[in-house]
Order: structure tokens, then C-alpha cells, then sequence
């Protein structure tokens, strides 16, 4: 008998402590479900026409940066369409630019360290009319 209620006591118990710990989150004292988000997948900007692109190394602008800017061909660069120069800023505008056309932007930096290599940057793609940076 004594055994009999022993069991039953801890299986009482076993289901009690079960029941208050299943969602237990500690973070969530009150019950109220976490917030969510859905992240928005960017989309091309049909109106813009002009790209502001910036070009840094060790987080200071570049001037007279040579910047080009090609046709883009699934993703790589196709034809050279106009090459421009930073300004002191390290900054450079390529206006007249198709709205919702996919562009690649590139520039290379050579470090002055003797025996440095040249070093390139590509960025393609239809994100161009919220800027482009590139840093080395």
C-alpha cells in the first residue's frame, strides 16, 4: 500500500511540474507572444535615374578614383559604358541612368606599399539608386 500511494504521489507530481514548464519561455513573463517581422525583399526603384557611388580605403575617401560603369549581363559585367573620377569626397554621380536596369560598378585600388597588387571590386545588380560604396 504504501508503495501504491508513493507511486501515485510522484506521478501526480511528475504531472504537475510538466504541465506548468511546457512553454515556459523566460523571457516572456506576462504570456504575450514574441513580436515578428517579415523581412521585405528589395525591389528595383522605377524612378530613379542617377547612382551616387563612393569609394574608400581605411575609411577615408579617395579622390580621383577612376569609377566604370557597365551594362550588366546575368550578373557580370558586359559593356564599358562610361568611366568617371572621384571627387574629393571620393564620391562620383553617373546620372541618365535606365530605372529599374541592372548596372555593374567597378573601381581598383593599389595600395602605395612597394610590390602591393592591384586590387578590384565589382558590384552588379539593380540596388544601384541606394548608393554605392565600395572600400578597400
Amino acid at each position: 500500500m504504501p508503495k501504491r500511494i508513493l507511486l501515485i504521489a510522484f506521478a501526480v507530481t511528475a504531472l504537475a511540474l510538466a504541465a506548468c514548464n511546457s512553454g515556459y519561455n523566460p523571457e516572456d513573463l506576462y504570456g504575450t507572444p514574441a513580436p515578428t517581422s517579415t523581412a521585405s525583399t528589395p525591389t528595383p526603384n522605377p524612378s530613379a535615374s542617377a547612382a551616387q557611388v563612393a569609394v574608400y580605403v581605411s575609411s577615408s575617401p579617395i579622390p580621383n578614383q577612376p569609377v566604370n560603369l557597365y551594362t550588366d549581363v546575368n550578373g557580370h559585367y558586359g559593356t564599358l559604358i562610361t568611366t568617371q573620377v572621384t571627387d574629393a569626397t571620393g564620391s562620383t554621380t553617373f546620372s541618365n541612368l535606365t530605372p529599374a536596369t541592372n548596372y555593374c560598378f567597378n573601381t581598383s585600388y593599389t595600395p602605395s606599399a612597394p610590390g602591393s597588387t592591384a586590387q578590384n571590386q565589382w558590384i552588379c545588380g539593380y540596388l544601384w539608386f541606394e548608393g554605392v560604396v565600395f572600400s578597400f
